[in-house]
């Protein structure tokens, strides 16, 4: 019998916040009452802890990664990133913390896939801005390599202006 894929951010929002020594992800125990049949009332409802968060909502969820995409958009350490989970969502589990990360990573490149258009055009602008201010510094030749870039994004200009050179 094969498993149903589950959602993403379902997944994330059933995962455990702890784990132990070797990695594992840690669930409360739920122990049975012997001496009553199982039933709605057993194994009874555990205690909540002191420390105890509930599940995150689809909107933390959301949230979270939404904030992984900033970091990695800054290129933080992984290490950072995992110390800034702990400290922002409460959870401590590295397992947990990496699909964040890589749900976050993934939806960042479909977002560059699917608004590829919106990405050049920003990137032109910004060269042609760069080309200006080059111009008015008389820095021609930094001014000729955006020129170069723009039309490389573009798609006018597929091959290297210098041939390559020749190996002796």
């Amino acid at each position: 019998m094969a498993s149903a894929v589950l959602d993403p951010v379902e997944e994330l929002r059933a995962a455990p916040t702890q784990q132990d020594a070797d990695g594992q992800p840690v669930w409360a125990p739920v122990p049975l009452d012997p001496s009553r049949p199982v039933g709605k009332g057993n194994p009874p409802r555990a205690r909540r802890r002191k420390d105890h968060r509930p599940r995150a909502s689809h909107m933390e969820v959301e949230m979270r990664i939404a904030e992984a995409q900033l970091w990695i958009a800054q290129r933080l350490p992984l290490a950072l990133m995992r110390e800034k989970a702990t400290q922002n969502w409460g959870v401590s589990n590295i397992k947990t913390i990496s699909r964040y990360l890589a749900l976050a990573r993934e939806r960042m490149v479909e977002e560059l896939i699917s608004d590829r258009r919106r990405h050049q055009a920003e990137q032109i602008f910004a060269l042609n801005e760069c080309a200006r201010r080059a111009m008015n510094a008389e820095q021609f030749s930094a001014a000729v390599g955006a020129f170069r870039v723009i039309a490389e994004i573009g798609g006018l200009l597929r091959a290297p202006i210098k041939p390559p050179e020749a190996r002796q």
